[in-house]
Formats: C-alpha cells, structure tokens, sequence
C-alpha cells in the first residue's frame, strides 16, 4: 500500500483508541446505524498529498491543515451509510440524525468531534489529542478532558467512587482507579492500561 492510500484498518490504531472506537461501533450498530470507517492512521504523506490538492495539486480542497491527529494514530474519519436505491451509500450531512447519533456516542467513549468545532468543524472526524500514537496507559500525564470524563464515569458506575465528572484527572480519579486495581488484585500504579481500559468499559 502506497503511503498516499486511504488505510481502513482499526488496527492501525493506538491501542486504547482501539477499546473506545471499538466500543463505541458495537453501540453505533446497536441502534440500527450502519457506520462505514472512512479512515484511521494517516501517513503524513498522506496528509501532506491532501493539503496539496486544490492548492498545488489538482481538485478541491479536501483539508486545511498538514498537521492532523490521523497521523498520531489516534483519530478516525466516520459517516452512516445506507440503502439509498439499492445502492450503499455514505452520509456526509451534520444534520443527519443518524449522523447526529454518532457524534453522540463517540463523544460519549472519549472521542472529540469535529463536528463541534467552531472553526472548521469536521463532522466525520473524531479525535484523541495529547495521547501519543503508542501509549498503553492512561494516566494523569496522559490523559485529556474527554477521556477522562470517561474514565471517571465508568469508575462511578463500577466502583461508586463518587468522582466529580469534570475531566481534571487529580489525586481523587487516581485514588479510584487504585481502587478498581485492586478490586481486580492487582498493584496500585495510578493507570489505566489496555486490559484495565477494557474491563472498565465492558
């Protein structure tokens, strides 16, 4: 495959970014939408071919910008899909409802949408920012507001920790996820890894 190709590929992603997209496909089927990955990992030869069109390259502007979380592997492109005469077809409107369902349920597993974005929104996109491309833990130097805000509620719901659900990941979110840890016996160590991240959200 060509570094300028569209990659498809979940597995192409960070690890953790994996669990949240994954989960957040099976809710996204659940309520009747057919959701198509447009793309995952972006190589920045990709991104830089993109940002060529319509500028240097023939065709229409399709981005704005050469830097984009697709090359940090942690950022999807996603649209319902449907029969529309016989003929799948994707849905490339904010205002779609199933579109709308979306954007609800992968903001819901951490992810921020572009379709929220005051400047440029994107609806298709959803990001992971300020988590690197390989990382195998969330922790309060690796983390960000919507991830967190994930983490909290389901340690809640799991553990009745009775976080403040508000994205600051202190002292109180990592005492509860010690907490978790060791409910599973496991060693406090402040972080949620692959195999906890998967636990908290099943």
């Amino acid at each position: 495959m060509s570094n300028t190709d569209v990659c498809r590929d979940i597995k192409e992603l960070n690890p953790l970014c994996q669990i949240l997209l994954n989960k957040a496909l099976e809710e996204i089927k659940a309520v009747g939408i057919n959701p198509l990955v447009v793309e995952t990992y972006r190589s920045q030869e990709r991104q830089n071919h993109l940002y060529s069109q319509g500028r240097t390259l023939p065709g229409n502007k399709v981005t704005w910008t050469q830097i984009s979380i697709h090359t940090k592997r942690n950022a999807v492109d996603l649209v319902p899909q449907r029969n529309i005469n016989g003929r799948m077809t994707a849905i490339w409107n904010a205002k779609d409802s199933e579109t709308k369902k979306i954007i609800q349920i992968m903001t819901k597993y951490g992810f921020e949408a572009g379709a929220n974005w005051t400047t440029s929104p994107d609806s298709p996109h959803f990001q992971i920012k300020r988590v690197s491309a390989f990382s195998k833990t969330y922790s309060s130097a690796n983390t960000n507001v919507y991830i967190t805000k994930v983490i909290q509620k389901e340690l809640n719901e799991k553990n009745n920790a009775g976080l403040m659900v508000d994205g600051q990941w202190g002292d109180n979110t990592t005492n509860a996820v010690n907490k978790f840890l060791r409910k599973l016996d496991l060693e406090d160590a402040g972080k949620v890894s692959v195999e906890i991240l998967k636990k908290l959200i099943a």
